[in-house]
């Protein structure tokens, strides 16, 4: 076959050549499972190494954001702690509107709050 197309077009070479370019546009006609498979594998791998990079580079930083993270979200949680702790004293003392009130002021300062500790945690 090689040496028809060869003799059409000059040498084997040349048929092989058309033979092979014909059989490649072909194959890239359809993307396959496997082929979807690789592509997807190449994708995570590069997303993967990005993160790795990204990583190493704040590397140094990690300490650091811990200490913020544990200071803002420490104070956070004591407001809420405190909150709860001091309205369920109210109920037992014997003049609960101080208590109460202290309490809603520990809740609202934790609730306003709240934004702040969602950023540094995500961070």
């Amino acid at each position: 076959m090689f040496t028809f197309l060869g003799s059409l077009f000059g040498s084997s070479k040349a048929g092989e050549a058309i033979v092979d370019g014909i059989s490649s546009a072909a194959d890239k006609l359809f993307y396959t499972d496997e082929e979807k498979a690789v592509d997807a594998a190449k994708v995570r791998s590069e997303g993967f190494r990005v993160y790795m990079t990204w990583l190493e580079s704040i590397s140094g930083s990690r300490l650091a954001r811990r200490v913020i993270a544990l200071m803002v979200t420490g104070i956070w949680a004591t407001e809420h702690l405190a909150s709860v702790v001091l309205g369920a004293y109210a109920a037992l003392a014997g003049d609960p509107a101080k208590w109460e009130r202290v309490s809603a002021m520990l809740a609202g300062h934790a609730a306003e709050n709240n934004a702040l500790v969602g950023v540094v945690l995500l961070f």
